[in-house]
């Protein structure tokens, strides 16, 4: 399960769900249900809401000021812009492992090269899946069908590795 944390209409919010539709998740929220045979769901969560999951990711989308006393299990795997501030101090609260996304080389995941048609993300250290297994810092040529927004590639190519598809296009 995949949560996005976000006000509604966030362009991210739709990129990411556009992107990761592409590998056979499912969306939820509270004004659309797709079908249930996806390979994993994406639940868009736009207030504070209960979560009682095992295992999971969740993304903020924006600054999360909303989400500030949000408690979200252990077990869960946090995705944030490297400059989101209330993100981080709400996953470290919670002892929540991040992977965060950025242009700079302490980031988890960056992206080396950007161009029309295609891009390299890289994952710049080992992390967990939702597996439990490791994953070993690599670098991803992904194809670009259009262009999106660096945070939206950038947290669909984590979601992805997390969930262990190997992003290929997006």
């Amino acid at each position: 399960m995949v949560l996005l944390l976000s006000d509604r209409k966030n362009k991210c919010e739709s990129e990411i769900i556009e992107i990761l539709s592409k590998y056979g998740a499912q969306h939820i929220s509270d004004k659309f249900i797709g079908s249930d045979s996806g390979k994993f769901a994406i639940l868009s969560l736009y207030k504070k809401s209960t979560v009682n999951l095992a295992k999971g990711i969740t993304v903020f989308l924006d600054n999360g000021h909303r989400f500030i006393n949000q408690e979200i299990p252990v077990g869960i795997i946090g995705i944030c812009e490297e400059k989101n501030k209330t993100a981080l101090e709400i996953f470290k609260k919670n002892g929540i492992a991040v992977i965060s996304c950025g242009l700079s080389s302490k980031n988890s995941i960056t992206l080396s090269s950007m161009g029309n048609e295609h891009l390299f993300a890289c994952l710049q250290r080992s992390v967990q899946n939702c597996n439990g297994e490791i994953i070993d810092p690599c670098e991803l040529k992904i194809k670009l069908t259009k262009n999106y927004e660096p945070f939206s590639v950038m947290a669909s190519t984590a979601i992805l590795l997390l969930t262990n598809i190997t992003p290929q296009e997006f």
